[in-house]
């Protein structure tokens, strides 16, 4: 009999037929963006959120920027900061799939009380989020399992923002049916890459530029995953920073979509390698990192949709040091084990959801 597959794995392996289907709903959220997101005459774009949605803005970024929209991803504290100045011109997007996450809740409430025009970005019913904002919209894509780390929810996310993103600039979505191709490619080719690679003693995930919300979402992945260290930071502040603190066993995890990018990241993997540090690379043909001690090397696409497959070799990666680690990634139990510390995490961004183990 086979074994039963993994709901993590299968999470992952669906992202391509996720992103195949989006292709059918992808007019719709770029109408929603013409109508309800496109901004006045030097008006800004605001995306808020926490976690994964916030990451999603940050990999965004560089298709919104290539179409001529001034995007702002903004956490959703910082959103609650700023709000004082919000102009009537500008437009927002606050992202959260249960709804419920208290700070966004508090973002989407400054942001309705400055009066600024707001789409909800949800996976369900929208909670209080949706209660809030003006407009919303659902991925609804349904669970795999229940508390499975987000990699389907993220890249949808992702696919949604960039259609969004496309339709309050009034132009075109992506080709969805390509991406999902470069996904499916990313998928096979993450899970042929990533078992060579032994167990560090800590994660440190690399980039620059649009690919720096990849690697914060990666360096979260493995949070969630794993009790292994893992830290994200700019390619060149990381020389700067964490470089002087970082113990030799580490891996270093590099993200390059850009060619110019890319060309930096080999010296620095060169660089590492007269340490001893392992390196790992997220690359392409275009935009090679022959120098790393490892590679991922995904389909050539565009720099500004790059994160949409660049994403996956972190998930598989993050997975699989799981489980060599003893943690089990399809229940994260080593995460509520802990008692009081998975209710202080509730105490601290979902006071709402204290008490129903979710």
């Amino acid at each position: 009999m086979d074994a039963p597959v993994s709901p993590m794995r299968a999470d992952i392996a669906r992202q391509p037929a996720v992103l195949a289907a989006f292709a059918d709903r992808a007019d719709g959220f770029a109408a929603l963006g013409r109508s309800a997101l496109a901004p006045g005459a030097g008006g800004r774009l605001w995306v808020t959120g926490c976690g994964d949605g916030l990451f999603a803005a940050e990999a965004a970024g560089r298709f919104a920027a290539d179409l001529g929209l001034d995007w702002r991803p903004i956490g959703a504290m910082d959103m609650v900061l700023a709000a004082g100045r919000l102009r009537a011109e500008d437009r927002a997007i606050a992202i959260s799939m249960s709804g419920n996450v208290d700070r966004t809740v508090e973002a989407a409430r400054a942001i309705a009380r400055a009066g600024v025009p707001m789409l909800a970005l949800v996976n369900g019913n929208g909670g209080r989020l949706g209660e809030i904002a003006g407009s919303k919209i659902s991925l609804d894509l349904p669970d795999v399992a229940p508390f499975l780390c987000g990699t389907a929810s993220y890249t949808l996310t992702l696919a949604a923002l960039t259609a969004l993103a496309a339709g309050a600039a009034g132009a075109t979505p992506p080709d969805f049916a390509a991406i999902a191709a470069a996904v499916r490619s990313a998928v096979a080719t993450a899970e042929a890459s990533v078992g060579a690679v032994p167990l560090p003693g800590g994660v440190r995930l690399l980039s620059a530029g649009n690919d720096c919300g990849t690697v914060r979402y990666g360096a979260a992945k493995f949070v969630e995953l794993t009790r292994i260290p893992a830290w994200s930071a700019e390619l060149e502040e990381f020389a700067h920073s964490q470089y002087w603190a970082m113990p030799t066993g580490d891996l270093v995890v590099v993200v390059a979509g850009d060619p110019a990018l890319a060309a930096y990241a080999d010296e620095s993997c060169a660089a590492l390698a007269e340490l001893g540090v392992s390196t790992f690379a997220v690359d392409t043909p275009a935009s090679p990192v022959p120098r790393a001690r490892w590679r991922a090397t995904l389909p050539d696409q565009p720099p500004a949709l790059f994160a949409l497959s660049a994403a996956v070799p972190l998930q598989v990666l993050a997975a699989t040091l799981a489980r060599a680690s003893g943690l089990d990634p399809d229940t994260r139990a080593h995460l509520k084990s802990d008692a009081t510390r998975f209710k202080v995490s509730r105490m601290l961004t979902r006071r709402s959801l204290i008490g129903t183990g979710a």
